[in-house]
């Protein structure tokens, strides 16, 4: 599966066509993993952990997922997340706690940063 960067309301991706920088940087493609949920029920999940977006606005992710065969690649399927916000380092609010599941990954293996604590910016 892999990860792009949408408009929150037309879902137009985002392309950065004035600089060689990418807007959206980290590990934007995932195999799955098989792992416990929350409920200790085996799934398959796809773990983007160092994921950051370098412009400031509300955005969506676009989750595609892509049949690699011997005739070629298709994409099965595209999804979008819900809408986030992007801060600028002046006005972030602070990290908040990593989740349940979250923990529970990391706690199975999977390398993703966890905050034990919520922190707020004075």
């Amino acid at each position: 599966m892999c990860v792009t960067l949408a408009h929150s309301t037309t879902h137009e991706d985002i392309v950065n066509t004035t600089s060689q920088t990418n807007i959206l940087s980290g590990q934007t493609a995932s195999s799955m993993y098989k792992l416990k949920d929350i409920n200790n029920h085996d799934g398959g999940f796809f773990v983007f952990g160092d994921l950051s977006v370098k412009l400031e606005g509300q955005f969506k992710l676009k989750f595609s997922m892509f049949e690699i065969s011997k005739s070629g690649v298709t994409n099965l399927k595209s999804i979008y997340s819900d809408v986030f916000q992007v801060y600028s380092s002046k006005t972030f609010p602070g990290v908040l706690e990593s989740t349940f599941l979250s923990r529970s990954f990391s706690d199975q293996g999977v390398r993703i940063r966890i905050r034990k604590e919520h922190r707020v910016q004075m």
